[in-house]
């Protein structure tokens, strides 16, 4: 297998920022719901790009469910409630608001070390390459439903502090805004398990008791791996996931 070298954090790819530019137009009430976008012309003035740049943001828009197209018409803004539908790679303090719960964690502890060949495998690093690890409890509403167990590779130079991760609205975000990852998909594998002692005891559960475990890969917009999760929840926690076709699939 090809390893992918590390990398300094650069920005993104200009697909993105107009992909980002046009999400806050219609989150912000700018674009409203069904209305169309401007124009690939209008676009392509606008941000100063190609049109085949225009035509990669909106991809990304519709494969998040925030815009749908009509052939002959144009592309329109997704109702609000389709858009609140989609699944995104938001984690779990995202998910929980969204259900009107109140997301909080425990950080169990934060750690830097090397590589598993399991890890780095998934990863598509080398055995041994350093790795941020995040081992969290998330509460809603201040009880446990989850533990979470994460693996990264931070760019040269980056290193995060106990501290900001304790402090951190989403993960997600604190490492948007520290390493320049921009996660944009996801694999995800799901099956169950039984607590051992010591999930039992974090997660206020018998041991033995049935959990849900999901083993994420969390791809980056140019379709790096940046992230291994695995993330195991009681059986009272509700999973839930709207799953499309992709257009390009077609």
């Amino acid at each position: 297998m090809s390893k992918r070298p590390a990398e300094a954090s650069a920005p993104p790819p200009r697909y993105r920022q107009v992909a980002d530019a046009l999400r806050a137009a219609i989150d912000d009430g700018r674009l409203a719901d069904n209305e169309a976008l401007p124009s690939e012309r209008e676009l392509t003035e606008q941000h100063q790009v190609s049109r085949d740049t225009i035509r990669k943001a909106v991809r990304l828009l519709e494969d998040h469910g925030l815009v749908y197209s009509d052939h002959g018409r144009g592309t329109f803004v997704a109702p609000a409630l389709v858009r609140r539908m989609s699944r995104y790679i938001d984690g779990f303090s995202e998910d929980t608001r969204q259900r009107g719960g109140l997301p909080s964690q425990r950080i169990l502890n934060l750690e830097f070390s090397p590589a598993t060949m399991a890890i780095a495998q998934l990863l598509q690093l080398e055995s041994g390459h350093p790795l941020t690890r995040v081992r969290r409890v998330r509460l809603t509403n201040g009880v446990p439903v989850g533990l979470h167990d994460a693996y990264f590779p931070l760019p040269p130079g980056v290193k995060l502090e106990l501290q900001e991760v304790e402090r951190a609205r989403s993960l997600y975000q604190l490492l948007m805004e520290r390493a320049g990852f921009a996660p944009v998909e996801a694999v995800e594998n799901l099956f169950a398990a039984s607590a051992d002692a010591e999930e039992a005891r974090l997660l206020g559960v018998p041991e033995g008791a049935p959990l849900l475990v999901c083993e994420r890969i969390t791809l980056s917009e140019r379709r790096e791996p940046i992230e291994y999760c695995l993330m195991k929840y009681v059986s009272s926690y509700r999973y839930s996931a709207r799953i499309t076709q992709s257009s390009r699939l077609a």
